[in-house]
């Protein structure tokens, strides 16, 4: 006769216990959110799949693996701050700063952006204009030119306008003011996928980078607009695509990734494209 099953423990469980699971799972939550979309999120399972051997290792018994493991652990914390410190900075920028709502007149901004790239891009003029969302883009903005200035399409073309002092520098908007021109934005490496194309396009790509903010770059050869985000180059957009774009990314602060009528540009640029020239671009 099978032995009788021992009656369960009796674990209290009370309110406070839900409430500090929930908290718990609300951190974490919160967490994934921060990293999904980055190369963060590959770091995080690795750590995770880490943790795990160590822990097995510990209930195992193995004090040579457990030792080794917990040394690498301490030293790899801080070699992980220092590797990931701009998505680390990224993610406690984005915890401590609260989604904003629409500010007000931001759809006419945004049809502004939108005609001043038209008519940039119809003269061949090159441009580059970077709309801050969640990520703080006031180190860029120490770079140029401080202006806090009421956003206008004469105003955004007579900042890109041909011998402009602030031609070759990139433009910072936040809702509906320009608050910086001439900035200098951090180069995407010239070795990537994107080797080919010239300063501006790089320096649009490499702000996506390092921040959420929607980059936008007219060609100075072709004559094409583009928007870069998360690193990468969207592809060449008419003004309606634009427009469609720059609503959904602007106003929807949490797509990480580009709105697609096509594949993303990942190849290299399309034939006859010239790279664009270094005086184009920020230096």
């Amino acid at each position: 006769m099978a032995p009788p099953i021992p009656p369960l423990p009796n674990i209290p469980f009370t309110l406070l216990d839900l409430l500090d699971i929930l908290l718990v799972a609300y951190l974490v939550y919160q967490a994934y959110r921060l990293v999904n979309g980055t190369r963060a999120v590959n770091l995080v399972r690795g750590i995770a799949i880490f943790v795990v051997v160590w822990l097995l290792a510990q209930l195992l018994g193995l004090a040579a693996l457990s030792m080794v493991l917990g040394q690498l652990g301490t030293v790899g914390f801080f070699a992980l701050v220092v590797l990931f410190q701009p998505e680390l900075r990224g993610a406690l920028e984005r915890l401590g700063r609260p989604r904003q709502k629409d500010d007000a007149g931001g759809g006419a901004a945004l049809q502004d952006i939108s005609r001043a790239m038209e008519r940039l891009a119809e003269r061949k003029t090159g441009a580059l204009i970077a709309i801050e969302r969640s990520t703080p883009l006031g180190e860029y903005a120490d770079t140029g030119v401080r202006l806090d200035a009421a956003l206008s399409v004469p105003f955004l073309e007579a900042l890109f306008a041909r011998n402009a002092p602030l031609h070759d520098g990139g433009v910072i908007v936040q809702g509906t003011r320009v608050t910086a021109a001439g900035c200098l934005f951090p180069l995407q490496a010239s070795d990537g996928t994107y080797r080919r194309y010239g300063t501006r396009h790089r320096a649009a790509i490499g702000l996506s980078e390092v921040t959420d903010a929607v980059v936008l770059v007219v060609s100075e050869e072709r004559g094409s607009m583009r928007i870069a985000l998360g690193g990468r180059l969207g592809p060449d957009l008419n003004p309606g695509e634009l427009r469609e774009q720059l609503r959904l990314l602007v106003y929807d602060r949490e797509v990480k990734t580009l709105p697609q009528r096509g594949q993303m540009t990942g190849e290299p640029p399309e034939p006859g494209e010239a790279p664009e020239s270094e005086k184009g671009g920020p230096t």
